[in-house]
């Protein structure tokens, strides 16, 4: 708003100040906001827009007004020149409005600034002869470069169309009494729809037909291709052939392969299988000798805390006894048995012509005559590689009530 208060300004500042002969064209399509047409409403019926001048403008229409109120004989006053500066610009400035009947617009314009009515001479356009529809067509379509099969025909088929649209406006007019407006504008607007239609039509022809080319492009070095692989086919047949037979004759010899090796897969199950009772009675057997050897380890600290506490002066007693308690004879046998040592067979005196085994006899001669060397031997003993008959031959007296510390003492 404030650039077209400054345009119409300058339009009137021209015919007051400079007092030159100024034409204001307006169109309709310049009307962004209905301040415009108020604007122009107020100078067509005053010469003079409200709030337009600011205090410099008005010190130039005083300046340049100012002889022409003293030649008109009124008093040089701020309203006087004012005034002139008005009969000035009446005089001089002419505005021109093109304004289009289409539509409610221009009618609700009328009825609310009469001036548009009131203050205007209205030149209304007759519609355009043939020659001038053809003329127009013709220059549209040059300028645009168009071609056409048949350019005359077409320029002929726009002229008929406008001036049919013209004959069918008036015949409505005169059945309904309403108006419709045909003007050169339809008509431009007319060829430049055909042109820009004209335009997209050509844009997707185009667009389909390289499509089709290259369509057809592809399908040619698709047969290409599929000749290629059929000749490539033809002259391979053979090698798959024979290809062919070597699997047919392979899966055969996997066939075999296979059932042997199901037979092989279910001797090794089996074999798992048994290997798996005998690990379970292994496990069972391990874990029997973990609990005897758990069991055994205390007894075996106790042994050797013991043996730790044995003197030679002990053993050397024990070798003077004739007749020794029944707990010494038993310890010195269970000696005798650890260290592999015979027994001396004796007649029993309780069973004539039977014979028993003395190893109190063994002991004096092979355990005890030697206290050092017992108890090297005692502290030294391979403890965890005694031979299989020693320990069944111990076993006995392990079970045996009397061959504890506690009853031999």
């Amino acid at each position: 708003m404030v650039e077209f208060k400054d345009d119409v300004k300058k339009c009137l500042m021209k015919c007051g100040v400079e007092d030159k002969v100024q034409i204001f064209l307006f169109c309709d399509t310049q009307i962004v906001k209905e301040d415009f047409v108020e604007a122009i409403n107020n100078i067509l019926n005053s010469g003079d827009v409200p709030n337009l001048y600011v205090t410099e403008d008005m010190e130039s229409i005083s300046t340049s007004c100012r002889a022409l109120c003293q030649s008109l004989g009124m008093q040089p006053t701020k309203a006087n020149l004012f005034s002139a500066y008005l009969t000035r610009v009446k005089k001089n400035v002419h505005v021109v409005l093109a304004f289009s009947p289409v539509g409610d617009s221009f009618r609700n314009r009328l009825r609310m600034f009469p001036s548009l009515v009131n203050c205007c001479t209205i030149d209304w356009f007759h519609e355009w002869p043939a020659e001038a529809l053809y003329s127009v067509a013709k220059q549209q379509l040059m300028a645009g470069n168009v071609e056409l099969p048949n350019f005359e025909g077409s320029l002929r088929l726009f002229q008929t169309i406008h001036m049919n649209v013209e004959s069918a406006s008036q015949k409505f007019l005169q059945v309904n009494k309403r108006h419709v407006y045909v003007t050169p504008t339809s008509y431009l607007e007319l060829l430049s729809s055909f042109l820009n239609i004209l335009a997209l039509k050509r844009k997707q022809v185009g667009t389909q037909q390289h499509r089709y080319k290259v369509g057809l492009e592809k399908i040619g070095d698709a047969e290409e291709q599929v000749s290629g692989l059929q000749q490539m086919l033809v002259e391979k047949k053979p090698a798959l052939e024979k290809t062919q037979k070597e699997v047919a004759e392979m899966m055969e010899v996997i066939k075999v392969d296979k059932a042997a090796a199901e037979e092989v897969s279910d001797a090794v199950a089996k074999e798992e299988a048994e290997a798996q009772v005998k690990a379970q009675a292994t496990q069972v057997i391990k874990d029997d000798a973990q609990r005897d050897l758990d069991e055994a380890l205390p007894a075996l600290e106790v042994a050797v805390q013991c043996l730790k506490k044995l003197k030679a002066d002990h053993i050397r007693e024990v070798k003077q006894l004739t007749n020794p308690p029944a707990g010494v004879r038993l310890a010195c046998e269970g000696i005798c048995i650890m260290f592999g040592l015979k027994p001396v067979k004796k007649n029993d005196p309780n069973t004539p012509g039977k014979k028993i085994d003395d190893y109190w006899e063994t002991s004096q001669k092979e355990v005890l005559a030697d206290p050092k060397k017992l108890l090297d031997q005692l502290f030294n003993f391979d403890k965890d590689n005694i031979p299989d008959k020693v320990i069944s031959q111990i076993a006995p007296y392990m079970e045996r009530e009397d061959f504890d510390p506690a009853a031999i003492k």
